[in-house]
């Protein structure tokens, strides 16, 4: 086959768009930090970064949902705190209305802050997450729980379920607890079931009528054991979601560091690639210059 002088320029001009290109993508991974510029760099490699990406994505989902419930329930165990703390205060002043030597005007006395701490308790009730939502409602969130009928009538207005998050692919944790087991359906001496509110309602009446408040001791301990039973299961939920979220991190840092092998570039194989091209371009466009020259004319 006979080889023109137009055929040799063609071939070379070729051979120096290819090393620029090569030099240009090997630029670009440089410029990105990224060895993987298109799918077709690497299919396998692509298939499986996105895999990854898609992993972390959702983990970063789990982390948020985390974040939300653990505020959600140490707002709940808080709560419950100052329930537990301002119902005990309500069992010494039954303690000491119990007390033979308290006339009728010491037992009002007494009363008057049972009710005052009746209405704490209920406001705790009521209360809301960082949210705005009510904690003790259930899925309804935006219904404040219990509503003050007068005359020791309180009424539960969400209903029973817990809500739940996601804070891994295969675990679910309760992120609130009904209102109606913490506060209603409460086992009481007399038989039958009452409400903490009611409980503390008929102290105050009792001891505003010179009473001494019958079994309340009793049924105020049973309000406070489901208080704090409650409280023990909040608290053991935290942990739980304190550990899930260290499981979390720990995978987030070793996915990284997979899809850093898979992507990342080696900066120090790069620059010596680099280096290479760069001098065979230069090569490539020195003997391009002297082809150009290689023509019967510049012979005669």
């Amino acid at each position: 086959m006979r080889v023109s002088t137009q055929m040799m320029q063609r071939i070379a001009v070729d051979g120096l768009l290819e090393r620029q290109s090569t030099l240009s993508r090997t630029q670009q991974q440089l410029a990105t930090g990224k060895r993987i510029l298109s799918p077709s760099d690497d299919p396998t490699g692509t298939t499986q970064a996105l895999a990854f990406k898609q992993q972390l994505v959702q983990n970063e989902q789990y982390n948020s949902n985390i974040n939300q419930l653990k505020s959600r329930l140490e707002a709940e165990e808080s709560v419950l705190e100052g329930v537990g703390n301002a119902l005990l205060r309500v069992r010494e002043l039954a303690e000491q209305g119990a007390n033979d030597n308290y006339d009728i005007q010491s037992r009002t006395n007494l009363a008057t802050e049972v009710r005052l701490l009746l209405d704490e308790v209920l406001g705790l009730a009521n209360s809301k997450d960082g949210r705005g939502e009510y904690l003790f409602s259930g899925y309804q969130s935006n219904t404040e729980p219990f509503v003050d009928g007068g005359l020791g009538n309180y009424s539960y207005q969400g209903d029973q379920a817990q809500r739940r998050m996601q804070i891994s692919p295969t675990r679910e944790v309760e992120s609130s607890d009904s209102g109606s087991d913490i506060f209603e359906n409460l086992d009481i001496v007399a038989g039958g079931k009452q409400n903490v509110f009611k409980t503390i309602y008929d102290l105050a009446t009792d001891l505003e009528a010179n009473s001494t408040g019958g079994n309340i001791l009793a049924d105020l301990d049973t309000a406070l054991d489901s208080v704090f039973t409650t409280r023990a299961k909040v608290g053991a939920r935290i942990n739980a979601v304190d550990a899930q979220d260290q499981i979390n991190l720990q995978y987030e840092t070793q996915t990284k560091a997979v899809l850093s092998e898979i992507e990342d570039l080696d900066y120090a194989e790069a620059v010596g690639r680099l280096n290479v091209e760069l001098a065979g371009l230069q090569a490539a466009q020195q003997s391009f210059q002297r082809i150009q020259n290689l023509s019967l004319f510049n012979a005669l």
